[in-house]
């Protein structure tokens, strides 16, 4: 007789356990978390982002065979081509995120490296450096009573068909919208203008067809969804007052502290 067990690692298990704890409460399927990066010039810079989710849960499915039997522990966020967070993280991508989850009353901090994922026709458009094979495996693996070893063919990353830009297909079309919309406004952070003809609320709305066609072109273009290959988290428990540091090893293992608070 064979079981099921999950390969996510054990911060993976504690941010999502944690986090459906506070949506009971919230209603909120992710928490805002704060996203740290170093501006062009050597500065700190923060903002508040909503996570889409893991590669392979939920609407991140990796590709259109995929029936949702993979899952991953890479971290998905998006923002608009033009703004300032782009060159940042092509600039420096080593980045940090954290939330507080206030109902009860957790801290996650997780530190990576991202990974920029433009759309094909963006002219800033290239490869990603993260090898997301690496980063994928079964939702659940077949435990063999005998062996007590999960099934190789299972657990092999390189035989994961992988469609990076179907996942940011899928993330795009998940927003509402008005969010959808808001991707086919001028760079952020710009002056505004006094052409509200430039700022279109939803896309679908607007009346003219060619014009309607430009602005889900744009929108579509500057749709960039960003992976966070997480190598290090720390879970503060202030209820418990327990603190834990998991970081990733060289390999897809990872080691975990216990620490003061």
């Amino acid at each position: 007789m064979s079981g099921l067990c999950s390969r996510d690692p054990e911060w993976k298990k504690a941010f999502v356990g944690y986090v459906d704890k506070e949506s009971e409460i919230t209603g909120e399927r992710f928490p805002p978390m704060a996203l740290s990066t170093v501006d062009l010039d050597g500065r700190p810079a923060v903002r508040m982002i909503s996570p889409r989710g893991f590669v392979g849960d939920g609407f991140l499915r990796i590709s259109k065979e995929d029936k949702g039997q993979w899952t991953s522990d890479v971290l998905t966020i998006c923002t608009h081509a033009k703004s300032n967070k782009v060159q940042e993280l092509v600039n420096t991508n080593d980045v940090q995120l954290v939330a507080y989850l206030p109902h009860t009353r957790i801290q996650i901090r997780l530190g990576g490296n991202a990974s920029l994922l433009f759309h094909p026709d963006n002219p800033n458009h290239s490869s990603l450096s993260l090898d997301m094979r690496q980063r994928v495996w079964p939702r659940n693996e077949t435990i063999s009573d005998n062996k007590g070893e999960s099934d190789p063919a299972l657990v092999n990353g390189c035989d994961v068909e992988l469609d990076v830009e179907y996942i940011r297909e899928q993330a795009y079309h998940h927003h509402s919208p008005v969010t959808q919309a808001w991707y086919s406004w001028p760079p952020p952070g710009r002056a505004r203008g006094a052409d509200s003809s430039l700022y279109p609320t939803e896309i679908p709305k607007i009346a003219d067809k060619a014009e309607m066609e430009r602005y889900e072109t744009n929108a579509r273009r500057n749709y960039v969804l960003i992976f966070i290959d997480v190598n290090k988290v720390d879970i503060v428990d202030l209820k418990q007052s327990t603190r834990k540091i998991y970081t990733r090893r060289g390999d897809t293992t990872w080691s975990v502290q216990n620490v003061n608070p």
